[in-house]
């Protein structure tokens, strides 16, 4: 698509590699450019030839080709990513002072030409991103390094990429890879709580809940009252997690314990910054000066000690096989 500006990183050096006495040819930054190209295109006649629409993919993707057409973004591909599922990602270079940026890996234009339809899909999770920064850049820029609403941005992005697999991909019978049929699965059936669950290391019912509280019109007492009720019904329910016999399941009610341990903290300090006309020191905040609050946070540590291990060992395993198969 020849209206597109593209610009691209080259991050290494190339070496010939010696394989049974022969020289094989890595591929260079000029090899993989139209390649680059080529997916654009590809993904442009995908995305225009669907006889069926979703409005909330249509509204991401257009405003980000437009963008893309007026050099507002440009595309760059990085030598050096991951090889796997993660070596795709918006870049605002906000701080840089350079215009933002889908990066691509070249894993993805490696897999092109045998799994196009993981590049197309990637694509429009990295554009939902990308039109959230230039939408709502205020928001993005100062929610960014917040874990509360990086996994929302994240939840909203894997929503949008599902509902584009399920009606450009789907309906044009364009083959899925593993993770596509998954992501629309739990997009389906949990609304993408397993793919937060271990992408993000959080439980997204429990992330809506707090956002809930955070931005309601109570007072800051009572939405601390609020996030304390909720950890003493989880400190009530705690004793029935053994009883739990399938693997899923327990992750799942785990991982309530384990975000409200990691992220309350997070979400207070959210709650007061919200309320105050100063910044507030991320690094001195505690949550000493809510007393109930803080030793039922400190019983949730506590109790949830057993389970760290085989929690991380799920997370880890679980990553690892969403993000490699393909």
């Amino acid at each position: 698509m020849k209206q597109f500006t593209y610009s691209f990183i080259l991050f290494t050096f190339l070496v010939p590699n010696l394989l049974f006495g022969e020289t094989t040819k890595q591929k260079t930054l000029s090899d993989y450019e139209p390649i680059l190209r080529n997916a654009i295109t590809q993904f442009e006649t995908v995305f225009k030839s669907s006889p069926k629409k979703h409005d909330l993919v249509e509204q991401k993707v257009n405003f980000m080709m437009g963008q893309a057409i007026k050099g507002e973004i440009t595309f760059l591909i990085d030598m050096n990513a991951n090889q796997d599922l993660s070596a795709m990602g918006f870049v605002d270079f906000y701080n840089e002072n350079k215009k933002p940026a889908i990066v691509i890996g070249t894993y993805f234009l490696d897999l092109f030409d045998k799994n196009p339809s993981i590049f197309y899909s990637a694509l429009v999770h990295e554009f939902t991103h990308a039109y959230d920064f230039f939408n709502s850049q205020r928001y993005f820029l100062f929610y960014k390094n917040n874990r509360i609403v990086k996994a929302l941005f994240e939840a909203d992005a894997y929503a949008i990429e599902s509902l584009f697999i399920q009606n450009y991909l789907v309906t044009q019978k364009i083959r899925l890879t593993k993770f596509e049929s998954f992501l629309i699965d739990d997009f389906e059936k949990t609304g993408m709580s397993k793919i937060i669950l271990i992408n993000q290391i959080a439980s997204l019912p429990l992330l809506h809940s707090f956002l809930d509280i955070r931005d309601s019109k109570d007072s800051i007492e009572t939405k601390v009252n609020s996030l304390n009720q909720i950890g003493q019904n989880l400190i009530a329910k705690y004793d029935s997690i053994p009883s739990l016999k399938e693997q899923e399941i327990k992750m799942e009610i785990l991982a309530f314990y384990f975000t409200y341990r990691v992220l309350l903290d997070q979400l207070v300090y959210d709650i007061e910054q919200k309320e105050s006309e100063e910044i507030i020191n991320p690094e001195t905040f505690t949550l000493e000066k809510y007393p109930n609050l803080l030793q039922t946070q400190k019983e949730i540590t506590q109790k949830i000690k057993i389970y760290e291990k085989e929690f991380e060992d799920y997370i880890i395993k679980e990553n690892l096989r969403i993000r490699t198969e393909i």
